[in-house]
């Protein structure tokens, strides 16, 4: 069932929907063990409803996020209402870099949310990050998918576009 959660909107433009400790937090506890495993972290501390999702959600790196810290700091919900969104910000342009090499584009992802095309971007990544194979949704530095053990190397590693 496809997901039109607006939590999954970031303010920086990626999708959360696809990140490692969404997919734990709502999908299996097989995945949730292993993810506490790879991060150290308590079962119980594996959460995080969205970028946008209640503060008590939020997935303990992502308090810890320096766009996030930035967007506070300005009073601003998006990277778009910042006068350097599109020009310089040494901060962006790194998260951007990094989004790149798994496919996505949040610079674009964001001009699209501010235009409100947000709830067809969010059908769209929903169903770009899910598994060729059973199509369960996937997070993005799966090798293999946890719900059906496909592989997925050409899926999250070799891209299929921007955002």
């Amino acid at each position: 069932m496809p997901s039109n959660n607006s939590n999954l909107i970031t303010r920086c433009g990626i999708y959360c929907g696809a990140c490692y400790i969404h997919r734990a937090y709502v999908d299996d506890r097989e995945f949730l063990a292993a993810i506490a495993e790879r991060t150290g972290a308590p079962k119980n501390e594996i959460r995080c409803g969205g970028c946008l999702g209640p503060s008590e959600q939020l997935w303990r790196n992502c308090k810890k996020c320096l766009i996030y810290a930035c967007l506070k700091e300005k009073q601003l919900n998006f990277c778009y209402e910042c006068p350097q969104f599109e020009d310089s910000c040494s901060k962006y342009d790194k998260l951007e870099k990094f989004c790149a090499e798994r496919g996505e584009n949040p610079r674009e992802a964001l001009r699209r949310i501010k235009a409100g095309d947000a709830p067809k971007w969010l059908e769209e990544q929903d169903q770009k990050w899910r598994c060729p194979s059973c199509r369960g949704p996937i997070s993005w530095y799966e090798k293999t998918c946890h719900h059906c053990n496909s592989s997925l190397i050409p899926k999250t590693y070799g891209g299929t576009g921007g955002s």
